[in-house]
This record gives structure tokens, C-alpha cells and sequence, in this order.
């Protein structure tokens, strides 16, 4: 079949990690929105190369990389904690066109094109807002005319192809769990957009309120395809609402034992949403773990976040997990806007009650476009604003 559209040359990046960050960027696991990409460019025909530098930093636009490959259009994945490398290689890039060294186009996508768009350089050519697989093929076929480009939301996400694994399995990412021995373990994204109300987050200004997600069906044929093909041992489900369906869920592990997918995983959830017989149920299909978003142990907090969780209901999942030999995981959030000793006293107190496998402490920052963000800026409770945007509380530490 020949293309409708001449095969272009494209290079996909991440940007480096900061050497410090309020956030822990310790963590290297495969870039899945990167990997969706790779396969709708694959399937339009064009030749795809793919550049890790939050995994490993390189000097790619200093030794003639570009040139070398000729490549026609850098996409580069940006989010807030690590835009001053995306900056940094706008500019480089910037100077080897007007040095005609180079004479490709630019584009950007990822949260903090969301979030911070005024942040972006002019002279980029397109900043994509949101779900980039549709809109980077049309892009690269001439198609799209605007600089800011943010197309509909896909509705059925089981007509996307697989991530282009064959990209990540042979590189050094992080291929464990806290919660099994098995390695490796490869992460899965099955479904986007949050209909929470958070107040420290902002994935409802990327993504949007409306939940949409891959069916059972589709990921267990996923799983099906890493074990035979890459020999995965375990998966980690890595997204805030992997348990939001619970139809969803309970026809995924009827798969899962029906098909005696002997595969150990773990997923993020909230405690919200299960109950005991579900976590009976998805133990009984491989689970072993849980990441919980605690997040505090007040009430009054959890309320002021909108959190929209009681203390009772983390107590609950937690007691279930230990009872059913899964092993729940912990993270909190400590020095948000208006927290006393006393709130930081509770959250302390409902950690030893609820005995979590592992607990993440987070220090408040505020991330742009959230709640809290503008909660601080507009009641000043603001210490220090950085060059991405974040922002510091008075006393941060």
C-alpha cells in the first residue's frame, strides 16, 4: 500500500531531569504517552527515533543528531518539573535554524503545555494540549494550520495501538516493584482523565473531568502480548483510577482467571473505591499490591482538598488489604495551606494504625493551573515562585 502523505523522519524526547526538584525524579519507567506516539507514526508510515534524557541525558543536538537522520520534526514531551531542559533544547534547536544548520519544525506536548502554554517560546511551531496521537500524525501530514492544537477527546481508546515497546524493553528503566521479587515488571496505562476535584492537582487541566479508559478485554490482551513477547513477569497499572469502573474491573480479573494469567500486579486506586469483596476478587486474580493516596490523616484536611475520602474508608482498604495478603502502599501530602500540628499529629497517628508497606512523604508545592496553586497566590502565602512556575510556601522545607 503506498502512503497517501511522503514518509517524514521524526524524533521523540524527553527532557532531563533537574539536578534538584521538589519532587522525587528517581524513578525511570517507560515514557507509555511516548510510546503511543511511536505507533500511530509507525502506522501513518514515517520513520520514528526515540530519545530517553530523563533516563539518560544526552548531548544529541551538539553532535549533529538531527543533521545525521535527517529529521524533519522534534517532538519533545514536556512537564513542569523538568522544563528548563525542554527550554534549553528549544533554544538549541532555535539556533541551529537560524544558523541553517537544521530546518526542521518544533513541537511540544505533555502537562506543562496544559498548565503553562505562555511559558513556550514563540518561534516553537505546534504545542499540543492533551491527547497528542491524532494530532501529531495530522501535523506531520501538513494537516494542521494553528499553532495551539487540542483535538477532541478519543472516545474508544482500544482503537490506539500498543506503546512501541520494542523501544523500551531493552533499555535501563526501572523494572521492579516494592511489592514482588518478580522483575520485570512492566507498567500499563489503561485509562485518562480524572472526575475528581483535588485541590493539590492538576490532571483535570490536562486531561479533563471525563474518564475514559481501554476495556478489559483490550488490556488483558495487552498483558498477553508483553508476557509472550517480552517475557514480563509482573505489571504495574500506573494511573490514578485504574479501580473508577468497577464493571471494568471485575470483568479485567474474571479475564485474568478464567485465562490462568498466573501475573503478579499492582495498581494505584482510591480507597473510595472498593470494597472488600473486590479486593478479595483482584487478589484472586494477581494483585499483590496497592498505592493509596492517603494524602493526610484529618479529616478536616482531606476535606479542605476535596479529597472527597473519609479517614474511616482508608482505615477500611487498609485493614482489608492486610487480611487478604495484599500490600498497601502509602502517600501523604504535609504542608498544605491552612495545616496545623494537630492535622500533621492525625496523619502520623492513622499511619501507625494502618501499617502501609511503604509511605511517600510529599512537601506541598503548588503545581500551575491547580486549586491550591491559586489558593496560594491569591491569599499570599506564597515564599518563592520558580522559573517553571512552582510555588513555595512561606517556611518550605
Amino acid at each position: 500500500m503506498i502512503p497517501s502523505q511522503p514518509a517524514r523522519s521524526i524524533l521523540l524526547v524527553t527532557s532531563a531531569a533537574p539536578s534538584q526538584s521538589p519532587f522525587s525524579t528517581s524513578e525511570k519507567r517507560p515514557p507509555l504517552g511516548i510510546g503511543f506516539l511511536i505507533s500511530m507514526l509507525r502506522q501513518a508510515g514515517h520513520d520514528v527515533h526515540f530519545i530517553d534524557n530523563y533516563l539518560q541525558p544526552s548531548d544529541f543536538l551538539e553532535t549533529g543528531y538531527l543533521q545525521r537522520n535527517h529529521i524533519d520534526f522534534v517532538g519533545i514531551y514536556a512537564n513542569t518539573i523538568c522544563y528548563r531542559d525542554t527550554r534549553r533544547m528549544f533554544h538549541a534547536m532555535q539556533s541551529l535554524r537560524q544558523s541553517r544548520q537544521w530546518q526542521g519544525k518544533i513541537i511540544v506536548g505533555g502537562p506543562h503545555t496544559s498548565v503553562a502554554p505562555q511559558t513556550i517560546p514563540d518561534f516553537v511551531d505546534y504545542v499540543v494540549q492533551g491527547e497528542g496521537e491524532r494530532a501529531i500524525v495530522d501535523i506531520v501530514a501538513g494537516k494542521v494550520a494553528d499553532r495551539i492544537v487540542r483535538y477532541p477527546r478519543i472516545e474508544n481508546l482500544d482503537e490506539l495501538p500498543m506503546p512501541a515497546w520494542d523501544c523500551f524493553a531493552k533499555l535501563p528503566y526501572k523494572w521492579e516493584v516494592d511489592f514482588f521479587s518478580e522483575k520485570p515488571v512492566f507498567t500499563m496505562n489503561t485509562s485518562r482523565g480524572c472526575p475528581f476535584g483535588c485541590t493539590f492537582c492538576s490532571v483535570g487541566s490536562i486531561w479533563g473531568k471525563r474518564y475514559t479508559c481501554f476495556s478489559a478485554d483490550r488490556i488483558v490482551a495487552d498483558v498477553e502480548h508483553i508476557v509472550s513477547r517480552y517475557g514480563a513477569k509482573g505489571i504495574y497499572f500506573r494511573e490514578d483510577n485504574f479501580t473508577l469502573d468497577p464493571k471494568r474491573l471485575r470483568r479485567f480479573c474474571e479475564l485474568m482467571i478464567e485465562k490462568n494469567l498466573r501475573i503478579p500486579w499492582v495498581c494505584e486506586s482510591r480507597v473510595s473505591t472498593l470494597t472488600r469483596e473486590l479486593v478479595e476478587l483482584m487478589a484472586r486474580a494477581g494483585l499483590r499490591g496497592f498505592y493509596f493516596g492517603v494524602e493526610s490523616g484529618s479529616q478536616r484536611m482531606l476535606d479542605f482538598m476535596k479529597k472527597g475520602i473519609t479517614v474511616q474508608q482508608t482505615e477500611d482498604a487498609f485493614r482489608w488489604c492486610h487480611e487478604l495478603g495484599v500490600k498497601p502502599a502509602a502517600s501523604v501530602v504535609v504542608g498544605v495551606p491552612t495545616e496545623t500540628d494537630a492535622d500533621l499529629t492525625a496523619t502520623q497517628h492513622l499511619l501507625s494504625r494502618i501499617g502501609p508497606k511503604v509511605t511517600w512523604t510529599n512537601v506541598f508545592v503548588g503545581i500551575p493551573d491547580s486549586a491550591l496553586y491559586r489558593h496560594a497566590l491569591a491569599n499570599r502565602t506564597y515564599e518563592y515562585i520558580d522559573d517553571r512556575g512552582l510555588v513555595y510556601l512561606r517556611g518550605h522545607n
